[in-house]
């Protein structure tokens, strides 16, 4: 990033596994896009979370992350990354996080808190699809359920984006579909949201649902008489997700 904004970058150390070299890692604590407009494109990349060995170069990469915000006053949506932070347990932060912006709330601003970089990326992309990403996590744990069934161990998912499939070509075997038509033929033709799901050893899986199981999720977020956006921040997260579905089958 070419432009030095004054007390929004720190320096800490990085030392590579493979050859033990420590060298200096430059910290991004503030992505304003009003003033870095590139700064949302780096964030997708990964490039502001990804160390280099110096010495190793490319052949050796570490993700990285640090406590920082990301605003896009044109999209109204911000984000503060708190690396750790789970929903099972984050009450207490959330609720400080909001005294601090007391007298700041503004209610047509979507404000969320993400545990790790690829939560912060995700909530953009949804952000950027147009998709509330309360939905987006509720996706998660249909998918992971699946994987799990098949003996792989997850780690978490985060979501990539949305695509149109040819309704010509042959369906994608790693996609849950649900189907609309009254003879349980799949809706193979329709959009299909996509997800990277990140297993234990390391191993990353592309999957996704269609449009069918997508809308089930949707539906059931406004079944449950969810409320709308209030300005401050809020943590959704897979562990919310799960807690979710786990509420709405005791009714």
């Amino acid at each position: 990033m070419e432009e030095k904004i004054p007390g929004l970058i720190r320096h800490s150390w990085g030392k590579c596994m493979q050859c033990g070299t420590i060298s200096e890692i430059e910290e991004y604590h503030g992505l304003d896009l009003t003033r870095n407009p590139e700064g949302k494109e780096k964030l997708l990349k990964g490039e502001f979370f990804q160390w280099s060995c110096p010495k190793c170069g490319m052949g050796m990469k570490m993700d990285t992350a640090w406590p920082c915000w990301y605003l896009d006053p044109e999209a109204k949506l911000g984000i503060s990354l708190v690396p750790g932070i789970d929903s099972s347990e984050a009450e207490g932060e959330l609720q400080i996080m909001n005294q601090n912006l007391e007298g700041l709330v503004q209610p047509d601003i979507k404000r969320r808190a993400a545990g790790n970089f690829y939560a912060m990326q995700e909530i953009v992309r949804a952000h950027d699809a147009g998709l509330d990403d309360r939905v987006v996590q509720l996706v998660k744990p249909l998918i992971i359920g699946q994987l799990q069934s098949q003996g792989e161990v997850v780690w978490n998912g985060f979501f990539q984006g949305v695509s149109t499939p040819d309704p010509e070509e042959e369906p994608v075997h790693a996609v849950l579909y649900a189907s609309l038509d009254p003879d349980g033929i799949p809706a193979y033709g329709q959009p299909i949201y996509w997800y990277d799901i990140h297993l234990t050893d390391r191993k990353v899986v592309h999957s996704g649902v269609n449009e069918v199981l997508f809308q089930m999720c949707q539906q059931m977020l406004e079944q449950s008489g969810a409320q709308p956006d209030d300005g401050r921040f809020h943590l959704y997260d897979l562990n919310w997700a799960i807690r979710f579905h786990d509420r709405m089958q005791q009714r």
